[in-house]
């Protein structure tokens, strides 16, 4: 999911670049019109590819495991691919938008999800990520609804959004919710009235379309976060985690934390995940301190220093990731918005 978004987040610096370097007063306008045209479209165009992608691979990593799927999230999952099925086989395969699957393809795809006795899942992007209407926030998190039917209120309570949300000024958790409908919603219907309708007469500013990268930009991360939180605590429920123990001081705004005894062994780039509060947060350890030495690694029962990339939660328990994925073990920069890297925050 990480090199999904990686791959998005290339596309929204190519539209900042575009919309930085220009300059509207110095543009017709109709340059400006068909500036915004390209934009909008290709704003659109990137974020649909991103989830639709994303949503694959999500299904991807929790299916690696199948006999370890809950029971209702595999019935959901079979579900959703019965439904998918026949809606695409009525659709034009192997031309135009379906062209890269067959009617066989979508056969056998739909035969080995529905195997009970077979480990293994021919998972199909246009039907895991089939929808039939335009990436509204409903259409979006419908994508995940399977696997994970609280996604919304996953998203709204994510690093990323709380930061976007921040610097927007919604003041509460309602108002929230209804700005990031609205801000999908008005993207869609630009890209709509762009690709279907005249050339509009009403544009936005540079500024403003700038805005709405951020929004995607955010939307995509706590998307990334929100999924990834499932695949973690997963991880944390198998026993692929141990405890380090909880931290007695915190400096530096909370990325350097003092453990009294080491619960296990650490190494300088070991990954650790930090739950609790409102979402899970991870990334690398940066530098172990020992009575301020500087040490490569530590041994369980010491007092340790830890340099952290992530803003720890004060009285929330540190755990070790044994055998990170390495699909997740480096999260994408700003996807915990103010609480990110000590580098962003403090020079």
């Amino acid at each position: 999911m990480i090199l999904q978004y990686a791959e998005l987040a290339v596309n929204l610096e190519k539209i900042r670049r575009f919309l930085s370097v220009g300059s509207e007063e110095r543009q017709t306008a109709d340059q400006r019109r068909f500036a915004y045209i390209g934009c909008i479209s290709a704003l659109y165009a990137s974020f649909e590819n991103f989830a639709e992608r994303v949503a694959l691979r999500f299904g991807e990593m929790l299916l690696a495991d199948a006999p370890r799927l809950p029971a209702e999230q595999m019935a959901n999952l079979r579900r959703r691919y019965i439904r998918n099925a026949s809606l695409l086989l009525n659709q034009n395969l192997g031309s135009g938008r379906y062209r890269e699957i067959t009617e066989l393809d979508v056969a056998k795809s739909l035969a080995s999800c529905l195997d009970e006795s077979s480990p293994s899942f021919d998972l199909k992007l246009e039907l895991i990520a089939l929808h039939n209407s335009n990436l509204r926030w409903d259409s979006l998190c419908e994508l995940f609804q399977w696997a994970v039917p609280d996604l919304q209120s996953k998203i709204y309570r994510s690093d990323a959004i709380a930061n976007w949300n921040d610097c927007t000024g919604n003041p509460t958790q309602g108002g929230l919710a209804s700005a990031l409908k609205s801000e999908l919603e008005d993207l869609v219907e630009r890209r709509n009235e762009v690709s279907h309708r005249a050339i509009p007469e009403e544009i936005q500013s540079y500024e403003r379309l700038i805005a709405k990268v951020d929004f995607i930009e955010a939307v995509a991360l706590g998307l990334v976060a929100s999924l990834a939180e499932t695949i973690l605590n997963r991880s944390i429920d198998d026993g692929e985690t141990v405890s380090l123990g909880v931290p007695s001081e915190y400096f530096r705004g909370n990325r350097i934390v003092v453990i009294n005894s080491l619960g296990s062994p650490v190494s300088e780039g070991d990954c650790v995940l930090l739950g609790g509060g409102h979402s899970m947060r991870w990334g690398r350890i940066q530098e172990i301190r020992l009575e301020d030495s500087r040490v490569s690694r530590a041994t369980a029962g010491v007092e340790a220093g830890l340099c952290l990339d992530f803003e720890a939660r004060r009285g929330s328990d540190l755990l070790l990731w044994r055998n990170p994925n390495p699909d997740l073990a480096f999260p994408p920069d700003r996807i915990f918005g103010r609480h990110g890297p000590l580098g962003d925050i403090i020079q």
